[in-house]
């Protein structure tokens, strides 16, 4: 797949039918469409009519024209500029985990010279490369939640930078080196000048959240540029948590996510299906 997106059409699809609980063989029969055609839909095989993305809109609750743009592969966010705030800075260091890219983040405050890692991307020798490279101290390692791909290698990393390691307290604690710093909506961490914000945006996890400074957003896998992570546990909660504490925000915040593109809360409005209502 050449198309830069986390997640193509397909993706998308398939995860709201199983978001509402729909099998392929009942979505299918609902829309009138075969069964075989909706399968092929869902694993790239065949690209969908305008007639296929209006029907599986109307009943999925996804906006039509956006999820149109995304089957024609004409959209994608515009790339974030390096210096998009002169108070910080923001690495990328992608992994591949089992075929799929995944991304660990470090955030410089430009005032202190001090860094936060947030996730390990499974790759500890990777981010203590990057990381070191900078020369400058380690505040904190910020954890989006516990999956695998997002904390692999965490016990390593900790042996190298003696800094607290923040998860939020719904969530599965990963290996840990030391005891972790357990945090809620709304509190503070502070990485040199820079205060950090916990977001709560349980849904794809327990325990899953986002980190927020100045217009800035380390967004996990609650959501993609055009998509949203699994609802591994509840795809209403996920949506609606998104809604109330990612969309609320202005729409020249950055959002940086833990697949696919960095986008922005005015794209996602603009261009994410399963907001219809913006």
């Amino acid at each position: 797949m050449s198309y830069e997106l986390e997640d193509e059409f397909g993706d998308i699809i398939k995860k709201a039918r199983k978001g509402l609980n729909l099998s392929i063989k009942k979505l299918a029969q609902e829309i009138q469409i075969s069964h075989t055609q909706l399968s092929k839909m869902e694993s790239y095989s065949i690209k969908p009519t305008v007639e296929h993305v209006n029907k599986l809109s109307k009943r999925l609750g996804l906006s039509a024209k956006k999820l149109q743009l995304i089957a024609e592969e004409n959209w994608s966010p515009k790339p974030i500029p390096i210096d998009h705030d002169s108070k910080l800075s923001v690495l990328r260091i992608s992994n591949n985990v089992n075929g799929w890219p995944v991304h660990a983040y470090v955030l410089k405050c430009e005032k202190s010279k001090q860094l936060a890692i947030i996730d390990t991307a499974a790759t500890p020798k990777m981010v203590i490369e990057r990381v070191k490279g900078y020369g400058l101290p380690v505040s904190a390692i910020l954890l989006t939640h516990a999956h695998q791909d997002h904390v692999g290698g965490l016990s390593e990393i900790q042996q190298v930078f003696d800094a607290p390691t923040y998860i939020h307290r719904n969530e599965p604690q990963p290996t840990s080196e030391r005891a972790l710093m357990l945090v809620s909506h709304g509190d503070i961490i502070s990485v040199g000048a820079l205060s950090i914000r916990v977001l709560d945006i349980p849904g794809h996890t327990a325990g899953g959240c986002a980190f927020q400074t100045r217009n800035t957003v380390f967004a996990g896998d609650s959501i993609f540029a055009g998509s949203v992570g699994n609802a591994f546990l509840s795809y209403d909660d996920l949506l609606n948590n998104i809604r109330k504490s990612i969309l609320s925000l202005p729409n020249d915040t950055y959002l940086f996510p833990g697949h696919g593109p960095s986008t922005t809360v005015g794209e996602e409005k603009a261009h994410n299906p399963f907001f219809a209502e913006f």
